[in-house]
Formats: structure tokens, C-alpha cells, sequence
């Protein structure tokens, strides 16, 4: 996949500006804006464009976009402050210090509930390996503005790498992060007409997660390693989990691994 990036119609000079330095931190070749987007994968031989304007950036790839939203953040913070449980926060420790590593950031969903569930005690430090994510990823929290002033604490305060979470791993110092969190369901493919993502599809890397990574994992945190998957993930079949949590009706499962 060659991306490009480049800017709205009729940009000035500063929107032009900041497209061609943030293409230069990220390796894209900055493409001036032509007519249309089809038109100029078709003469570039691009597959996608990251496109600067004057709101956030947003990614374009075959006709599909790709915006920072925070997926059903909103609606589970909402339920927690409620009272009600979430189910991947039931699994972070209830008090004390929690700082958490989210190997897999996506659309900022997880980092973005678990950070505002740790308000006052704990963050969220999130890492994204593809590169298009992570842009849209870091304008995004920089700019986040919610009516929920605790919720938009709480995106701002994720600390964003742009990283592949196996060289991450294997240079953290053992016991480097309370909790370390794993989502890579996003690999699975979901029919348009139920959820449009063929953008977010686009930019994502779709890594396995192994054996050999969940090791290292629990080599560097200090409590629990926690996995989101299917509910038969053959991941599930490894003996190093000490509990796997399934909930009737739904399609998810969380596989905790607690460090002893």
C-alpha cells in the first residue's frame, strides 16, 4: 500500500505547509491536489491519500474515508459513570496505580475508556504501528473536544507512539506497565451495510498475535496481560491464560493472563 499525502482544494499556504511537513515525518511523498482523487491514484499509482485541511485529517483510499471518531467511547463512559460495568474496565484493577500499555490503539476506543476509568490513578500509553492510523490518531487527540469535559481529559491524555508493538516489547524493562492490552479483532471483515470501515480496513496492519508475543508481554507488565478476541481464537487454547471471559450473546471474548 503507497500512500500520499496532500491537502483539500484550494488550500493556502499553511495548510499546504503543514501537509508537506508532517509527509516528510511520516515518508509520503506530498502530492499537490489535482481534480479529483481518483484521477490522481490513476496518474501517481497511489493506493490512498492523507488529506490536510482545515479540520483533522482524514485518510481517503478506492472512494473510502477514514476520520478520528471514538467509536462507542462515548456511550461506555456514559455507562460507567452510570454505574454500570464495561467489561474490558472490569478487568483493569479497581484502585491503586494502573498504568496501562494499549498494543493495539485502532480507532482509540479501548485507550479512550480505559483512560477516562483511571482518572486520577493510572494512563493509558497506546501504540500504532500503521502509520495513517497513527496520524489520524495524534490529530485526533490533539484536537478532541468533547461536551464531556472529563472525556476529552481523558483522550488528551493518551500518550500516543507510532510503534510496532514486538520491537516496543522486547526494549521495555520487565515489569515496565501494570496492565498491557491486546485488540486485534479488526482483522475480521465487516459487511458494509453493518458497519462502514472499508477506510479504517485500508490504513490498518494486520499482525497475529503469538505465543512467543504474549511471553514478552508478561514478561513487561507487572499484573494482568488482557486479550480481546473471538470467542474460539485459537489464542485462547494457550495455556499461559489463567482465565477467559465469554459473555452470552456476544461475538467478544477477554483472555487475561495475570502475572504471578
Amino acid at each position: 500500500m503507497r500512500t500520499g499525502v496532500t491537502t483539500i482544494r484550494h488550500a493556502d499556504s499553511s495548510i499546504i505547509k503543514e501537509a508537506k511537513r508532517r509527509g516528510e515525518a511520516l515518508g509520503f511523498p506530498y502530492i499537490p491536489r489535482g481534480d479529483t482523487l481518483e484521477e490522481m491514484t490513476e496518474e501517481t499509482g497511489l493506493s490512498g491519500f492523507l488529506i490536510y485541511g482545515k479540520q483533522l485529517p482524514l485518510y481517503w483510499s478506492d472512494g473510502e474515508e477514514y476520520r478520528f471518531h471514538m467509536g462507542t467511547a462515548v456511550l461506555r463512559t456514559t455507562q460507567l459513570r452510570k454505574g454500570n460495568p464495561d467489561r474490558l474496565c472490569a478487568l483493569l484493577p479497581a484502585d491503586g496505580p494502573c498504568d496501562v500499555l494499549d498494543c493495539t490503539f485502532g480507532q482509540a476506543g479501548d485507550s479512550s475508556t480505559m483512560s477516562w476509568f483511571l482518572t486520577g490513578r493510572g494512563r493509558v500509553t497506546a501504540l500504532e504501528k500503521s502509520p495513517i492510523l497513527y496520524e489520524v490518531g495524534r490529530a485526533g487527540i490533539a484536537g478532541y473536544e468533547d461536551k464531556d469535559e472529563s472525556l476529552t481529559d481523558a483522550v488528551r491524555r493518551i500518550h500516543l507512539i507510532h510503534a510496532d508493538y514486538r520491537e516496543y516489547l522486547a526494549g521495555c524493562r520487565d515489569d515496565a506497565y501494570d496492565v498491557i492490552y491486546f485488540d486485534p479483532m479488526f482483522r475480521h471483515p465487516v459487511k458494509r451495510r453493518e458497519n462502514d470501515m472499508e477506510g479504517f480496513r485500508a490504513a490498518a496492519v494486520y499482525d497475529s498475535l503469538t505465543a512467543e508475543i504474549l511471553r514478552e508481554a508478561l514478561r513487561v507488565c507487572r499484573r494482568k496481560v488482557i486479550v480481546k478476541e473471538r470467542p474460539f481464537a485459537g489464542i485462547f487454547r494457550d495455556p499461559i491464560f489463567t482465565d477467559v471471559r465469554m459473555k452470552r450473546g456476544q461475538s467478544t471474548a477477554y483472555g487475561v493472563i495475570e502475572k504471578r
